[in-house]
């Protein structure tokens, strides 16, 4: 995100310079370009190893922008290249397919080009062009943004200020891997027969990397910003009553959380995990997600896909008021679309995981009723899907 004004204002004219520029360039129908400012993950991580997997580099050039290209050796074969930013340029002005999960250069594609913005998933929470905090921004350089039901298509529209045409029903390319039959807790030596449950734990962040964002309000932001357990003597008593019960609880922070005030943590039945951590590790998020026996969340789109292993959720909503008057959400009421128990405090929580662990399970059909509402296609063939749809085909 570009910051202050006067910044913005060199971004969007460079990029109105370099559409121009963009559009005299011969394109390559060959082409696909996927574009990362950082690692390799989420969507584009998803997309691009079902094009390795499927062949389609016999036919296709498949150039993957990241931040470190060193990274990726293994996946370097003829027609699969890794670039930096620095270095992408001409593959963006060439390239006839580009796929991207956030932000984009402010460049536009021309009616030769495909580009596509898959996002981060299907959103509870107002996002982008929603947010008046976030100040003027352009965020349309996409030929189709993507959604994973019909009813998010004018949400995604308002959220992107787009024509509502631009908007495509395709499903989440990511959540192709809740149907692999990969087995992603061994990449943490972690054995599934020694606990009762393994259960993983996603807030959503309160407060942004670089504190353009505050979602909540101080009290909340100790720990990380974790919900519910705001003190490390907190922490040590649901530790306590993890190893009791034996359960495995994994606590991945989100990608954009402010970890500032977070330190190292050492506890035998809580595992934490930040984004760096899983790059490093290779550690693919949505095939972990797959791993698990139930999910705690908020208001994070976790829970949207998570819908789709039928499996108990639990929401934490004690500063859901504070998070309401602060970001807001793309619903009214936002409860009815949450399957699961509201977890307002400590007991909740335990109560939850106890829940879980002697297989109550009193959400099932309601988990059911909102799955058919948020996710159009439930088969594990997104990518096979958003492909098919634009034309790339292997032969």
């Amino acid at each position: 995100m570009v910051k202050g004004k006067l910044m913005r204002k060199i971004y969007f004219a460079g990029g109105k310079m370099l559409s121009l520029l963009n559009n005299v360039i011969p394109k390559n129908e060959n082409k696909i370009l996927i574009f990362c400012k950082g690692p390799l993950c989420d969507n584009s991580e998803a997309l691009f190893h079902f094009l390795l997997k499927g062949g389609y580099q016999a036919r296709y050039q498949i150039i993957c922008v990241v931040d470190k290209p060193s990274r990726y050796k293994e996946y370097q074969q003829e027609n699969v290249i890794f670039v930096t930013l620095k270095q992408s340029l001409t593959a963006i002005f060439t390239a006839k397919y580009n796929f991207f999960h956030g932000e984009m250069l402010a460049i536009k594609p021309t009616k030769k080009q495909v580009w596509v913005n898959y996002w981060h998933g299907t959103p509870l929470k107002k996002i982008n062009h929603m947010l008046d905090k976030l100040g003027d921004y352009d965020y349309d350089f996409f030929t189709y943004l993507t959604a994973a039901e019909e009813r998010f298509v004018p949400i995604m529209a308002e959220a992107f200020d787009c024509d509502i045409q631009k908007v495509i029903v395709c499903g989440h390319p990511r959540n192709d891997y809740l149907f692999s039959k990969n087995w992603e807790l061994g990449k943490l030596s972690i054995q599934k027969e020694r606990y009762q449950k393994i259960a993983l734990w996603m807030p959503t962040y309160r407060k942004s990397r670089d504190g353009t964002i505050v979602d909540t309000k101080e009290g909340y932001l100790k720990n990380g910003a974790l919900p519910i357990f705001h003190t490390e003597e907190m922490l040590k008593e649901l530790n306590d009553f993890l190893k009791e019960q034996n359960i495995l609880l994994l606590v991945k922070f989100h990608p954009a959380q402010n970890l500032d005030n977070f330190q190292e943590k050492n506890f035998s039945h809580m595992i934490f995990l930040t984004h760096r951590q899983m790059i490093e590790e290779q550690i693919v998020l949505y095939r972990l997600v797959k791993d698990v026996d139930c999910l705690i969340t908020d208001y994070s789109s976790i829970f949207f896909d998570y819908l789709l292993l039928d499996r108990p959720i639990g929401f934490t909503i004690e500063d859901m008021a504070e998070y309401r008057d602060s970001r807001g959400f793309v619903f009214d009421n936002p409860l009815d679309y949450m399957p699961g128990q509201s977890i307002g405090g400590e007991e909740d929580f335990k109560k939850f995981l106890l829940d879980c662990v002697q297989g109550k399970d009193k959400y099932k059909n309601e988990r059911s009723n909102v799955n058919s509402k948020v996710n159009h296609f439930q088969d594990g063939e997104n990518c096979r899907r958003l492909l098919d749809r634009l034309g790339v085909y292997k032969n």
